[in-house]
C-alpha cells in the first residue's frame, strides 16, 4: 500500500472502522457462517452494526446507517426494501454497500438478471473490499444462473490481481466449492491444499482441511 493510502486510512475514521469489521469477521468466522446463508455474501458488509457507535455523523455514514437500517427491517417485504433503497443516493465510499444490499435482495428473489445489472452498474468503490464483495457476489449470481466457467474466470483473476484486498484463501475456499459442485474434484484439492501451505494460520484452514478430507474419502471409496 502507497504511503498516501496509508495516511488516508489514517485520517479516514470510518476506513478505521471498516478494518476493524473485517478483523471482527475472521475472528468469528466459523459461528456467523454456520448460519449464514445467503447473507454470508454480504457478511463484511452487514457486520458493521458492531462498530457503529464508534464512526463519525459524516453524510455519507448516515446514507449506509440508513441503508443498513433498511436492508435489516423485518417488517418490509423484500420490493418494499427495493424501493426505498432505490431512493437513496450512494457515493463511492461505505454508502456504496447500498448498491450490493439491493443486488443481493434481487439474488434473494431470484431475480438473478436485476442482480446482475445492479452490480454492473456498480462504479468503483473507494472502499476496495466493497470492490472485491461485488465480485464475489457476481460469481455466485454466475454460477446460479449456470454460467460456472465464466464464475471461475472472474474468481481466478482476483487470484491473481495485486489489488485485491479480500484474503485470497477466502477466494480459493468459494473456488474450491465451486469446483466440488461440479464433480473437479482434484482441481478443488489443488486449491485447499494451496490454502494448508500458503496461509496455514488463518481461519479457513480448519474448512479447507475439512472439505480435502472429505474428497480424499470419496477419491480411497470410489477405488
Amino acid at each position: 500500500m502507497k504511503k498516501k493510502e496509508k495516511e488516508h486510512l489514517k485520517a479516514d475514521p470510518f476506513i478505521h472502522f471498516f478494518e476493524k469489521t473485517i478483523t471482527f469477521f475472521f475472528n468469528n468466522r466459523r459461528r456467523i457462517l454456520a448460519a449464514a446463508g445467503i447473507a454470508a455474501l454480504a457478511i463484511l458488509i452487514l457486520l458493521a452494526v458492531f462498530f457503529f457507535k464508534n464512526l463519525s455523523s459524516t453524510a455519507e455514514n448516515k446514507v449506509y446507517s440508513e441503508a443498513f437500517r433498511v436492508r435489516n427491517d423485518t417488517k418490509m417485504s423484500a420490493d418494499q426494501k427495493i424501493t426505498k433503497l432505490q431512493e437513496m443516493k450512494f457515493k463511492k465510499g461505505i454508502s456504496a454497500a447500498g448498491r450490493l444490499f439491493i443486488a443481493v435482495l434481487y439474488y434473494e428473489k431470484g431475480d438473478l438478471k436485476k442482480a446482475e445489472a445492479v452490480l454492473k452498474e456498480f462504479p468503483a468503490s473507494r472502499i476496495a473490499m466493497l470492490n472485491d464483495e461485488k465480485q464475489i457476489l457476481s460469481a455466485t449470481i454466475l454460477t446460479a444462473g449456470g454460467k460456472t466457467q465464466e464464475a471461475e474466470s472472474l474468481l481466478k483473476r482476483m487470484l491473481a490481481d495485486k489489488k485485491t484486498a479480500m484474503a485470497k484463501e477466502l477466494i480459493l475456499i468459494q473456488l474450491a466449492k465451486m469446483q466440488i459442485r461440479n464433480q473437479r474434484q482434484e482441481e478443488a484439492a489443488a486449491g485447499l491444499k494451496r490454502i494448508l501451505s500458503e496461509y496455514p494460520n488463518t481461519p479457513s484452514t480448519m474448512e479447507a482441511q475439512t472439505l480435502l478430507t472429505t474428497i480424499e474419502g470419496e477419491s480411497q471409496a470410489a477405488q
